[in-house]
């Protein structure tokens, strides 16, 4: 399991194909073969009500949370983070410009004993499809 999720500041939209990240992101994790396919998922949220340093309305910034199962150990977790923050720096570089931008990521394990994830029917829906079962 590993959930992506990353707020960002609504002064990008016209500048960011958000859906392009977002399908770039899924598609890292997917790659990375530390997570099933299954259990990726990658959303972003729009944050229209903000302060962010000075509060000039130009600066902009994408903040990242990956939530992932325990049972991954420390160079694991260091290696995911470094390939996703690398792969969305590499692709929000060349687009932001010199628009003032923050990009941050926190990794974060999730702690099974309060979690739960019974109605799942998605690794059934995957192997069905293709047999991966993701």
């Amino acid at each position: 399991m590993a959930h992506l999720s990353f707020e960002y500041s609504a002064n990008l939209e016209p500048e960011l194909d958000l859906q392009a990240f977002c399908d770039l992101m899924r598609d890292v994790m997917r790659d990375s073969g530390v997570f099933p396919l299954g259990g990726i998922r990658v959303r972003g949220t729009r944050v229209d009500v903000c302060a962010v340093a000075s509060g000039e309305p130009e600066i902009a910034f994408i903040d990242m949370t990956v939530r992932m199962g325990q049972g991954r150990d420390e160079a694991v977790r260091t290696e995911v983070t470094e390939t996703l923050y690398a792969a969305a720096e590499d692709w929000l570089r060349p687009r932001i410009g010199e628009t003032p931008f923050a990009l941050s990521l926190e990794v974060m394990e999730i702690d099974a004993r309060f979690a739960e994830k019974r109605f799942n029917s998605l690794h059934a829906f995957l192997k069905a499809k293709d047999g991966s079962g993701g």
